[in-house]
């Protein structure tokens, strides 16, 4: 037992080290891209102010100074935690990100559950009954949904069911119109997040399932005289979803970072929208911080996508 948990001690430490360079990386790619991009950032448009405000403005927010000077600067605040205030209305960067976040939280998390609880025992039937009509017609279908844009998809659910029958909000989050308006406004944005990952994988189990079927262990349980699902929902879904919980680790930071179109098209106040809109805006603490957090909760979340996929499969483990 001690000797496995140095072993994870070591792993977990080599990943962190590999993960800094990774990070440090990623933060000066888009910090360069913010400052090369034409236009001043700052509130209202710079067309209305004359380039001594400008100039005034650039000395406020420390941009006169040179770019590795400013970014150093940055990297010493962030370091303490500190991400700055918003050049649009001055507030905190990480009280913005706190607001924000339980929204995210919320839609993503539901959407995640609701497409694993769809995804993993559809995934299941296909291969058990492989090259049937339900598996030509099912997978014919998720083929279908996968290729949809989700944009597309968001516009034409608010005509149908928002503009033409009004059976659901349009925008917004409900707060304030009790349980039932919460949930009515999350019916949509969840379907457009739960549909194309639901045909991803779906897919996915299917094919795990289906390399797992033909295994040794999977027929000794048939030999024993397991019916086929119950040996499939035993012993071969385990190991068919190693690669999933693998791909959670990439999924994850998905939730933490929100869904940028989904979020935006229906007024939904989460972290994608704070990042479209701070894009759009040029406000460049709130985009770094938002950087930030994303790629810490990505090497976060692979780092635990590993742990859990050994735990899952013990073949894995003797590669930690």
């Amino acid at each position: 037992m001690g000797s496995r948990g140095a072993s994870v001690t070591r792993f977990v430490l080599r990943r962190t080290a590999a993960a800094v360079p990774t990070l440090f990386g990623i933060l000066l790619a888009v910090f360069l891209l913010l400052h090369l991009a034409p236009g001043d950032p700052g509130p209202g448009t710079t067309a209305r102010v004359s380039r001594e405000g400008v100039h005034a403005l650039r000395r406020i927010y420390g941009l006169d100074r040179p770019l590795p000077a400013q970014f150093a600067e940055w990297l010493s605040r962030a370091a303490r935690l500190d991400l700055g205030e918003s050049f649009q209305d001055h507030r905190p960067v990480s009280a913005r990100i706190r607001e924000a976040l339980p929204f995210t939280l919320e839609l993503n998390g539901l959407a995640l559950l609701l497409t694993l609880g769809l995804a993993i025992p559809l995934g299941v039937a296909q291969a058990r009954r492989a090259g049937s009509a339900f598996d030509r017609v099912s997978s014919a279908a998720l083929f279908a949904l996968y290729s949809t844009p989700s944009f597309w998809a968001a516009m034409l659910l608010v005509t149908i069911f928002s503009v033409n029958l009004r059976w659901l909000p349009l925008f917004g989050a409900g707060r304030g119109e009790g349980a039932g308006g919460a949930l009515a406004h999350m019916v949509l944005p969840v379907v457009c997040l739960t549909y194309g990952s639901l045909a991803f994988f779906a897919r996915l189990v299917r094919a795990g399932v289906l390399e797992e079927r033909g295994r040794d262990y999977v027929v000794a349980s048939r030999a024993r005289g397991l019916s086929e699902t119950r040996a499939l929902w035993t012993h071969a879904v385990r190991n068919a979803l190693v690669p999933l919980v693998t791909l959670l680790g990439l999924i994850v930071p998905g939730l933490l970072s929100g869904s940028i179109i989904v979020e935006r098209i229906f007024g939904w106040p989460g972290l994608g929208r704070l990042y479209f809109d701070a894009v759009l805006g040029r406000d460049y603490p709130v985009v770094l911080g938002l950087t930030l957090w994303t790629a810490v909760a990505t090497l976060a979340a692979t780092l635990a996508a590993d742990l859990l996929a050994a735990a899952v499969d013990p073949r894995m483990r003797d590669g930690l």
